[in-house]
């Protein structure tokens, strides 16, 4: 797991906080829209252009932050397959080494 620096947290919590007032924000638009206290058509277009800028931003944070978390496994999985390799070795090694001792007898 990746461990999230101080500075992605903070980013992550303000980009939190700032999808949640949009969300209530357009939908407060659009139900004073639909009741007849009719905001601007800019208005609503603002809040609905906010909402979605906040929505595509965290989803760019969220995928930089899986990008990391792949990058990070498949790392893992090259160094395991490079220890197993190793062990298979040692194993050949070892089998080697017991077939000259039982020809030697």
């Amino acid at each position: 797991m990746v461990k999230k620096s101080k500075f992605m947290k903070v980013i992550n919590w303000v980009l939190n906080i700032l999808l949640v007032v949009f969300l209530a924000g357009t939908v407060y638009v659009f139900l004073l829209r639909i009741f007849g206290n009719s905001p601007t058509d800019f208005e609503v277009i603002s809040w609905v252009v906010g909402l979605f800028s906040i929505a595509v931003f965290k989803l760019f944070t969220f995928t930089y932050k899986l990008n990391r978390e792949v990058g990070e496994i498949k790392v893992g999985v090259r160094n395991g397959f490079g220890r197993i390799k190793e062990d298979v070795g040692e194993i050949r090694r070892d089998i080697n080494e017991i077939k000259n001792l039982v020809r030697k007898k």
